[in-house]
């Protein structure tokens, strides 16, 4: 498999205290990674700075082959990726709106970026609220509208951070669904951060274990579940 992104020696060091140590990682073109683990393990940490949210205080990380702030300029790594958070970051103005905004950060013309904006709305099954004020919506539609904003702009590389965290158990298993076709339909290399167990045996190609900011072991579901390393 083609290695789209590759951490080395990655630290990221805050306050003195070490949150992230991770010899190596390398995350395959068109996989589901999640990252599992307790409170405090490190999970969002090594999302942010693989997406480099949070600058690294050590290591490297390579995109494609090249190295992500060297030469491979930071905001050009970023406009190729798009992440989820656990609370949505939607602006004020309408789900369409928001849905759009990526796209035309990217110099996506108007009439185009509705149409992409529009099949993407439909995908997550919120067309119905296209003109809707994204301050008026449920957790469930903003987590929605968060995430065909990310796929609208065709990110090569999608970051979930416990996104469906703070939802009810009925609206989480049915964006859970939606998220599962679209990523069978897409192939979108994903890497997830979740305190859900079951959610990250049923999205993911591998798990990765992380604790005490290491990674404990990496690999398929069926071998984290039925072989743990400790």
């Amino acid at each position: 498999m083609k290695t789209i992104l590759e951490a080395k020696n990655l630290k990221v060091i805050r306050g003195g205290s070490l949150l992230v140590d991770v010899a190596g990682l390398s995350i395959f073109e068109g996989e589901t990674l999640s990252i599992i683990g307790p409170n405090g393990a490190g999970k969002t940490t090594l999302l942010q700075a693989l997406s480099y949210l949070m600058k690294p205080s050590g290591g490297e990380i390579l995109f494609r082959g090249q190295a992500v702030g060297a030469a491979q300029h930071v905001l050009e790594y970023r406009r190729k990726i798009a992440m989820v958070f656990q609370e949505p970051l939607l602006f004020d103005t309408t789900v369409i709106g928001n849905v759009t905004s990526g796209l035309k950060i990217r110099g996506i013309g108007t009439a185009e970026a509705r149409r992409i904006a529009e099949s993407q709305l439909e995908r997550f099954g919120i067309a119905h609220l296209r003109g809707r004020s994204a301050k008026t919506l449920s957790g469930g539609e903003a987590q929605r509208t968060s995430l065909a904003r990310a796929f609208a702009v065709s990110p090569e590389i999608l970051f979930l951070d416990e996104p469906f965290a703070a939802l009810d158990p009925p609206t989480r298993e049915s964006i859970v669904s939606d998220l599962e076709k679209v990523l069978a339909e897409t192939r979108t290399t994903t890497i997830m951060a979740t305190h859900d167990r079951n959610e990250a045996l049923r999205l993911s190609d591998r798990i990765a274990v992380m604790e005490g900011g290491r990674i404990a072991q990496i690999d398929r579901p069926a071998v984290i579940l039925n072989r743990p390393i400790d």
